[in-house]
């Protein structure tokens, strides 16, 4: 439940987090984590942040809402799918994602727990 109107800016994220290809800024507010990430044209996660995470496929789930761009994302079944501006997408632990075309893709989120 929201007990206290509050906001922050991504203008001044708590955290940014660069990457090969992309950076990530972090915003904490009411106990819940929101993101903010943009990638650029050529970024693969499991070439770009996977060995980061001692893994070839992402293992968090993720529930965002795309901004800008697009950029496509296969499971582990092999379930394949493009996400455009305005989409918002509910996605499994177990993928690799990647810009799809010569755009940056920047997305929103807020971390799912485990």
């Amino acid at each position: 439940m929201v007990e206290e109107f509050t906001v922050k800016s991504f203008g001044a994220p708590d955290e940014t987090v660069s990457f090969d290809n992309g950076r990530a800024e972090r915003v904490e507010l009411g106990g819940r984590t929101f993101w903010r990430s943009t990638v650029e044209p050529g970024w693969l996660f499991s070439r770009d942040n996977a060995s980061e995470l001692g893994t070839d496929r992402c293992p968090n789930p993720h529930r965002l809402y795309m901004l800008a761009g697009r950029m496509t994302v296969e499971t582990d079944d092999g379930t394949r799918k493009t996400l455009e501006q305005g989409d918002v997408a509910l996605i499994p632990p177990g993928h690799d994602a990647w810009v799809d075309g010569d755009e940056r893709a920047v997305f929103f989120e807020e971390t799912l727990g485990t």
